[in-house]
């Protein structure tokens, strides 16, 4: 049996990612003020309090990408609420209710699925207030919470956790062999991974620099189980522009670490590069 999924959704820059980062006690998904940084589900297997589930991160709902990868967003999130057992909605306390938000809610109220709304960035208890704004969603109870200073993060998930009559159970613990795909930009890391899982389960994009986190990808392969980390594309210090880029690079070489195999993967349709040559010296 699948583990159970909550997914975390809402619109661009409510703190999503940085909710994912605080429930799990390290970072996961990079958190940036730039709108519409999460492209792809990233999802990560937890257990809390005996209970066994998967909490999946999500992109913007109604972002516009830059780079017009907005339908492949579009499609990772539709994917992500069809396959959840309960939702986490998130909306942001400082913005108010938007027309955004409102677009959001009429989306999960077609979905019927359980769901909890956490009213992010109540930093103090004194904000506490900002959070009866969100009534006028027709969701229920409004709960403020800070992903920033970790406050009400776990009792909106015990919420969510209570929405689901089944949770998985993993009783011997067993460890997954981790495999990491890397390379450089477009080397077909990210098609291969999704080759494997049978799903499109990363964005998949001529486009450079498409992936940005880690993703971890649950994978069964031929009667066995792994865990496949889709990296971004790795590049030349020179050549990184920003801190979203820095922050793929560090998510990139984190994975790597943590791997127990590394798949270095080149495109044989081009020349060996520097790049690639500075990856193999590396691993």
């Amino acid at each position: 049996m699948s583990l159970p999924a909550i997914a975390i959704v809402g619109r661009p820059n409510v703190g999503k990612s940085s909710y994912l980062n605080a429930v799990c006690g390290r970072r996961v998904s990079i958190v940036e003020s730039t709108p519409g940084v999460t492209r792809d589900r990233v999802a990560v297997t937890l257990e809390h309090e005996g209970r066994r589930f998967e909490l999946v991160d999500t992109g913007g709902i109604g972002i516009v990408d830059e780079h017009r990868l907005d339908e492949h967003i579009e499609r990772q999130i539709d994917i992500a609420l069809s396959n959840a057992d309960a939702i986490i909605l998130l909306v942001d306390a400082k913005d108010g209710p938007a027309p955004l938000d409102q677009k959001v809610a009429s989306i999960m109220r077609r979905l019927k699925k359980p769901m909890v709304l956490g009213v992010n960035k109540v930093d103090h208890p004194n904000q506490e207030y900002l959070a009866a704004e969100f009534f006028c969603l027709g969701l229920g109870e409004p709960n403020p919470i800070s992903a920033k200073e970790e406050i009400g993060i776990f009792d909106l998930l015990d919420q969510a956790l209570d929405c689901i009559e089944e949770l998985g159970v993993d009783p011997e613990g067993e460890a997954r062999p981790k495999f990491a795909f890397v390379g450089k930009r477009n080397a077909g890391k990210s098609t291969l991974l999704n080759t494997l899982a049978g799903e499109e389960r990363v964005i998949v994009s001529d486009i450079p620099g498409t992936t940005r986190d880690a993703v971890d990808v649950e994978i069964q392969f031929k009667g066995r189980d792994f865990l496949a980390i889709d990296t971004a594309g790795m590049m030349r210090k020179s050549s990184v522009a920003n801190s979203i880029e820095f922050y793929s690079q560090t998510r990139t070489d984190s994975a790597v670490r943590r791997a127990d195999v590394v798949l270095f993967m080149i495109d044989a349709t081009s020349a060996i590069s520097k790049v690639d040559k500075k990856i193999g010296a590396l691993l």
